[in-house]
Protein backbone atom coordinates (compact mmCIF):
# COMPACT_ATOMS: atom_id res chain seq x y z
CA UNK A 1 0.00 0.00 0.00
CA UNK A 2 0.88 3.66 -0.81
CA UNK A 3 -0.89 6.33 1.97
CA UNK A 4 -1.55 10.06 0.75
CA UNK A 5 -3.07 12.54 2.17
CA UNK A 6 -6.18 14.98 0.13
CA UNK A 7 -5.79 18.68 0.29
CA UNK A 8 -8.43 18.85 3.07
CA UNK A 9 -6.46 17.67 5.18
CA UNK A 10 -3.71 20.11 4.32
CA UNK A 11 -2.28 21.73 7.44
CA UNK A 12 -0.79 24.46 5.53
CA UNK A 13 -2.26 26.47 2.58
CA UNK A 14 0.92 27.01 -0.12
CA UNK A 15 0.74 23.52 -2.09
CA UNK A 16 5.13 23.56 -2.28
CA UNK A 17 4.90 24.45 1.62
CA UNK A 18 2.73 21.18 2.63
CA UNK A 19 4.69 18.98 -0.43
CA UNK A 20 7.92 19.10 1.55
CA UNK A 21 5.87 18.64 4.97
CA UNK A 22 4.49 15.39 3.86
CA UNK A 23 7.76 13.79 2.50
CA UNK A 24 9.23 14.42 6.01
CA UNK A 25 6.69 13.20 7.63
CA UNK A 26 6.43 10.08 5.43
CA UNK A 27 3.84 10.23 3.26
CA UNK A 28 4.18 8.66 -0.39
CA UNK A 29 1.92 10.93 -2.18
CA UNK A 30 -0.66 13.62 -1.98
CA UNK A 31 -3.97 14.70 -3.89
CA UNK A 32 -4.67 17.92 -4.79
CA UNK A 33 -8.35 19.74 -5.18
CA UNK A 34 -9.10 21.79 -8.06
CA UNK A 35 -10.82 25.03 -6.57
CA UNK A 36 -12.99 27.72 -8.42
CA UNK A 37 -10.37 30.43 -7.63
CA UNK A 38 -7.11 28.00 -7.22
CA UNK A 39 -3.75 27.58 -8.36
CA UNK A 40 -4.34 24.53 -9.93
CA UNK A 41 -6.07 26.52 -13.59
CA UNK A 42 -2.40 28.01 -14.03
CA UNK A 43 -0.23 25.90 -16.35
CA UNK A 44 3.45 27.07 -14.62
CA UNK A 45 2.02 26.32 -11.13
CA UNK A 46 1.36 22.95 -11.81
CA UNK A 47 4.21 22.21 -13.30
CA UNK A 48 6.01 24.18 -10.11
CA UNK A 49 4.09 21.67 -7.91
CA UNK A 50 4.95 18.93 -9.97
CA UNK A 51 8.58 19.72 -9.87
CA UNK A 52 8.67 20.10 -6.34
CA UNK A 53 6.53 16.83 -5.73
CA UNK A 54 9.20 15.11 -7.92
CA UNK A 55 12.24 16.73 -5.85
CA UNK A 56 10.64 15.72 -2.37
CA UNK A 57 10.51 11.88 -3.92
CA UNK A 58 6.60 12.42 -3.80
CA UNK A 59 4.18 11.43 -6.02
CA UNK A 60 0.17 12.04 -7.03
CA UNK A 61 -2.43 9.35 -6.95
CA UNK A 62 -5.41 11.39 -7.87
CA UNK A 63 -6.88 15.13 -8.82
CA UNK A 64 -10.02 15.81 -6.98
CA UNK A 65 -12.80 18.66 -6.94
CA UNK A 66 -15.74 19.76 -5.32
CA UNK A 67 -16.64 21.16 -7.75
CA UNK A 68 -18.88 19.12 -9.24
CA UNK A 69 -21.25 19.70 -6.63
CA UNK A 70 -21.85 23.32 -8.18
CA UNK A 71 -21.78 22.43 -11.46
CA UNK A 72 -22.90 18.61 -11.43
CA UNK A 73 -22.50 16.45 -14.32
CA UNK A 74 -26.84 15.95 -14.11
CA UNK A 75 -27.61 19.74 -14.08
CA UNK A 76 -30.89 20.30 -15.79
CA UNK A 77 -29.28 23.44 -17.29
CA UNK A 78 -27.18 22.22 -20.66
CA UNK A 79 -24.18 25.45 -19.86
CA UNK A 80 -23.72 24.10 -16.59
CA UNK A 81 -23.25 20.47 -17.33
CA UNK A 82 -20.56 21.94 -20.24
CA UNK A 83 -18.89 23.66 -17.19
CA UNK A 84 -18.88 20.37 -15.35
CA UNK A 85 -17.14 18.47 -18.73
CA UNK A 86 -14.99 21.62 -18.61
CA UNK A 87 -13.51 21.30 -15.42
CA UNK A 88 -13.11 17.61 -15.45
CA UNK A 89 -11.01 18.07 -18.75
CA UNK A 90 -8.88 20.40 -17.09
CA UNK A 91 -8.71 17.86 -13.98
CA UNK A 92 -7.40 15.35 -16.18
CA UNK A 93 -4.67 17.74 -18.40
CA UNK A 94 -3.43 18.84 -14.28
CA UNK A 95 -3.56 14.44 -13.77
CA UNK A 96 -1.24 14.38 -16.72
CA UNK A 97 1.26 16.82 -15.75
CA UNK A 98 1.45 15.83 -12.62
CA UNK A 99 1.71 11.92 -13.54
CA UNK A 100 -1.66 11.22 -11.41
CA UNK A 101 -2.96 8.43 -12.90
CA UNK A 102 -6.62 9.28 -12.20
CA UNK A 103 -9.00 12.29 -11.37
CA UNK A 104 -11.98 11.60 -8.87
CA UNK A 105 -15.49 12.99 -10.75
CA UNK A 106 -18.69 13.17 -8.99
CA UNK A 107 -20.93 11.58 -11.16
CA UNK A 108 -24.45 13.42 -10.68
CA UNK A 109 -26.92 14.83 -7.85
CA UNK A 110 -30.22 13.97 -7.71
CA UNK A 111 -32.64 16.30 -6.48
CA UNK A 112 -35.81 17.92 -7.09
CA UNK A 113 -35.15 18.87 -10.67
CA UNK A 114 -33.14 15.92 -11.42
CA UNK A 115 -35.07 12.57 -10.90
CA UNK A 116 -32.91 9.62 -10.72
CA UNK A 117 -33.20 8.23 -14.47
CA UNK A 118 -32.40 11.34 -15.88
CA UNK A 119 -29.38 11.88 -13.76
CA UNK A 120 -28.23 8.16 -14.28
CA UNK A 121 -28.06 9.10 -18.55
CA UNK A 122 -27.02 12.53 -17.92
CA UNK A 123 -23.55 11.03 -15.64
CA UNK A 124 -23.24 7.87 -18.02
CA UNK A 125 -22.77 10.30 -20.98
CA UNK A 126 -21.11 12.94 -19.30
CA UNK A 127 -18.32 9.98 -17.94
CA UNK A 128 -18.40 8.39 -21.39
CA UNK A 129 -16.74 11.90 -22.83
CA UNK A 130 -14.28 12.86 -20.34
CA UNK A 131 -13.68 8.83 -20.52
CA UNK A 132 -12.94 9.13 -24.07
CA UNK A 133 -10.21 12.39 -23.09
CA UNK A 134 -8.74 10.47 -20.26
CA UNK A 135 -7.78 7.98 -22.82
CA UNK A 136 -6.04 10.29 -25.10
CA UNK A 137 -3.91 11.11 -21.39
CA UNK A 138 -3.82 7.61 -20.09
CA UNK A 139 -5.76 8.64 -17.44
CA UNK A 140 -8.42 6.95 -15.82
CA UNK A 141 -11.48 8.48 -14.56
CA UNK A 142 -12.86 7.35 -11.45
CA UNK A 143 -16.33 7.47 -9.82
CA UNK A 144 -16.52 8.44 -6.14
CA UNK A 145 -19.79 7.10 -4.10
CA UNK A 146 -21.10 10.07 -2.35
CA UNK A 147 -23.33 11.50 -0.80
CA UNK A 148 -25.58 12.92 -3.69
CA UNK A 149 -28.25 10.22 -3.18
CA UNK A 150 -27.08 8.26 -6.40
CA UNK A 151 -25.51 4.56 -7.52
CA UNK A 152 -26.60 3.51 -3.94
CA UNK A 153 -26.13 0.03 -4.39
CA UNK A 154 -22.40 -1.71 -5.42
CA UNK A 155 -24.24 -3.89 -7.78
CA UNK A 156 -25.80 -0.31 -9.86
CA UNK A 157 -22.11 1.11 -9.32
CA UNK A 158 -20.32 -1.93 -10.75
CA UNK A 159 -22.72 -1.66 -13.98
CA UNK A 160 -22.59 1.98 -14.18
CA UNK A 161 -18.45 1.54 -14.33
CA UNK A 162 -18.98 -0.98 -16.55
CA UNK A 163 -21.12 0.41 -18.66
CA UNK A 164 -19.19 3.75 -19.04
CA UNK A 165 -16.10 2.03 -19.34
CA UNK A 166 -17.21 1.24 -23.14
CA UNK A 167 -16.42 4.43 -23.94
CA UNK A 168 -12.69 4.86 -22.26
CA UNK A 169 -10.46 3.72 -18.96
CA UNK A 170 -13.16 4.59 -15.97
CA UNK A 171 -12.81 2.65 -12.70
CA UNK A 172 -14.16 3.26 -8.78
CA UNK A 173 -12.93 6.11 -6.37
CA UNK A 174 -14.13 3.91 -3.72
CA UNK A 175 -14.69 5.57 -0.08
CA UNK A 176 -15.16 3.47 2.55
CA UNK A 177 -16.23 6.10 5.42
CA UNK A 178 -19.03 7.57 2.67
CA UNK A 179 -20.93 3.96 1.65
CA UNK A 180 -21.82 3.15 5.70
CA UNK A 181 -24.49 5.35 6.04
CA UNK A 182 -26.24 2.70 3.80
CA UNK A 183 -23.85 -0.13 3.53
CA UNK A 184 -20.65 -2.03 4.89
CA UNK A 185 -18.03 -0.70 2.97
CA UNK A 186 -16.54 -4.28 2.69
CA UNK A 187 -18.97 -5.75 0.98
CA UNK A 188 -19.12 -3.12 -1.77
CA UNK A 189 -15.57 -3.87 -2.21
CA UNK A 190 -15.92 -7.53 -3.03
CA UNK A 191 -18.53 -6.03 -5.23
CA UNK A 192 -16.79 -3.90 -7.47
CA UNK A 193 -13.33 -6.10 -7.35
CA UNK A 194 -10.73 -4.88 -10.06
CA UNK A 195 -12.72 -1.94 -10.81
CA UNK A 196 -11.82 -0.23 -7.50
CA UNK A 197 -8.82 1.79 -8.85
CA UNK A 198 -8.05 4.12 -6.36
CA UNK A 199 -9.48 4.20 -2.40
CA UNK A 200 -10.85 6.89 -0.01
CA UNK A 201 -10.53 6.50 4.17
CA UNK A 202 -12.21 8.44 6.90
CA UNK A 203 -14.26 6.58 9.47
CA UNK A 204 -17.80 6.86 10.67
CA UNK A 205 -20.06 6.80 13.43
CA UNK A 206 -23.02 4.89 13.08
CA UNK A 207 -26.33 5.84 14.67
CA UNK A 208 -25.65 9.73 14.08
CA UNK A 209 -27.24 11.16 12.00
CA UNK A 210 -25.10 14.11 10.78
CA UNK A 211 -22.81 14.88 8.74
CA UNK A 212 -20.48 14.82 11.80
CA UNK A 213 -20.32 11.55 11.86
CA UNK A 214 -17.50 11.72 10.01
CA UNK A 215 -14.39 11.21 11.77
CA UNK A 216 -10.92 10.31 11.64
CA UNK A 217 -9.68 6.61 10.70
CA UNK A 218 -9.49 4.29 14.44
CA UNK A 219 -12.34 6.71 15.77
CA UNK A 220 -15.28 5.56 14.45
CA UNK A 221 -17.33 2.63 14.16
CA UNK A 222 -16.12 1.28 11.13
CA UNK A 223 -14.90 -2.40 11.05
CA UNK A 224 -11.33 -1.84 9.39
CA UNK A 225 -10.09 -5.58 9.69
CA UNK A 226 -13.09 -6.50 7.64
CA UNK A 227 -12.24 -3.63 5.01
CA UNK A 228 -8.34 -4.91 4.99
CA UNK A 229 -9.46 -8.39 4.29
CA UNK A 230 -11.90 -7.00 1.86
CA UNK A 231 -9.25 -5.56 -0.19
CA UNK A 232 -6.90 -8.43 -0.22
CA UNK A 233 -9.31 -10.53 -1.68
CA UNK A 234 -9.52 -8.54 -4.57
CA UNK A 235 -5.87 -8.15 -4.28
CA UNK A 236 -5.89 -4.23 -4.36
CA UNK A 237 -2.68 -2.90 -3.30
CA UNK A 238 -2.76 0.54 -4.47
CA UNK A 239 -3.43 4.30 -3.29
CA UNK A 240 -4.96 4.69 -0.31
CA UNK A 241 -5.63 8.34 0.63
CA UNK A 242 -7.16 10.09 3.62
CA UNK A 243 -9.72 12.92 3.29
CA UNK A 244 -10.29 14.44 6.48
CA UNK A 245 -9.45 17.69 7.74
CA UNK A 246 -6.63 18.62 10.07
CA UNK A 247 -6.98 19.61 13.71
CA UNK A 248 -8.35 22.86 14.50
CA UNK A 249 -5.62 23.48 16.90
CA UNK A 250 -2.14 22.16 15.85
CA UNK A 251 -2.62 21.01 12.58
CA UNK A 252 0.29 19.64 11.79
CA UNK A 253 -0.16 17.42 14.52
CA UNK A 254 -3.11 15.46 12.33
CA UNK A 255 -1.16 14.13 9.28
CA UNK A 256 1.76 11.96 11.29
CA UNK A 257 -1.08 10.73 13.85
CA UNK A 258 -3.00 9.45 10.75
CA UNK A 259 -0.06 8.40 8.88
CA UNK A 260 0.65 5.70 11.90
CA UNK A 261 -2.84 4.74 12.39
CA UNK A 262 -3.05 3.84 8.46
CA UNK A 263 0.22 1.58 8.63
CA UNK A 264 -1.46 -0.02 11.76
CA UNK A 265 -4.54 -0.53 9.46
CA UNK A 266 -2.93 -1.82 6.13
CA UNK A 267 0.25 -2.51 7.04
CA UNK A 268 0.71 -4.48 10.12
CA UNK A 269 -1.79 -7.37 9.09
CA UNK A 270 -0.29 -8.16 6.15
CA UNK A 271 1.97 -11.18 5.65
CA UNK A 272 5.89 -9.88 5.02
Amino acid sequence: MRFALNQMGFPHDDLERTVEFLANTGYDGFEPNLVADGPLWDDDTVERIGAAASDAGLSVPAVSTTMHWDAPLSSPDAETRERGIAIGERMIEIADTLGAGAVLIVPALVDEATPYDVAYDRALDAIADLAATAHEYDVTVCVENVWNDFLLSPLEFRDFVDEAADAGPVGAYFDVGNVRRFGRPEQWLRLLDDRVTRVHVKDYQTGIDTIDAFTYPLQGDLDWPAIEDALADIDYDGWITAEIPPYETYPEQMPPQLLDNLHRIFTASRPN
